[in-house]
């Protein structure tokens, strides 16, 4: 079963990566946009959750952490990003801007390959925990938690 699960995180965060360096992005930059500075510091991912078919899996931090797997998150109140993760393959590094609208989270990440991907979240923060909600094409949910650092 946790081969499985190892599998099916690669595969979707596979996916999100080709997203961000394949370049696939629209300009939709709201104007004047009123960023939620409670989102800026430094946030590791601590819990995982996908839905698709009404099938759900969860990965605790404990499992995050046995298999090695890395999402951080740096938003700065200049309104950039840095997002690190490794888990599409080996550890990259994708800066880019944020900016929020009501309970959304709209990150453009630049990718290794030059490409551009813009990604939108539903977001809440409880205390020092964000929590982001987004949905692929192919109808998989996915839910995460970060802790603030």
């Amino acid at each position: 079963m946790s081969n499985f699960r190892v599998i099916k995180v690669a595969i979707l965060f596979a996916l999100i990566f080709s997203f961000l360096s394949g370049g696939c992005s629209k300009d939709e930059n709201p104007t004047e946009a009123k960023n939620d500075l409670a989102l800026v510091g430094y946030w590791e991912l601590t819990k995982m959750s996908s839905e698709y078919q009404g099938v759900a899996d969860t990965l605790t931090e404990s499992q995050i952490d046995s298999m090695g797997l890395v999402w951080t998150l740096k938003i700065e109140d200049d309104g950039t990003i840095e997002q690190t993760t490794n888990m599409s393959g080996p550890l990259v590094t994708m800066s880019g801007t944020w900016s929020t609208s009501a309970n959304q989270l709209t990150t453009i990440l630049t990718g290794p390959t030059g490409g551009t991907g813009t990604v939108v979240y539903e977001y809440a923060i409880d205390e020092n925990i964000l929590k982001l909600n987004w949905e692929i094409p192919a109808g998989t949910k996915f839910y995460a938690e970060f802790i603030k650092q």
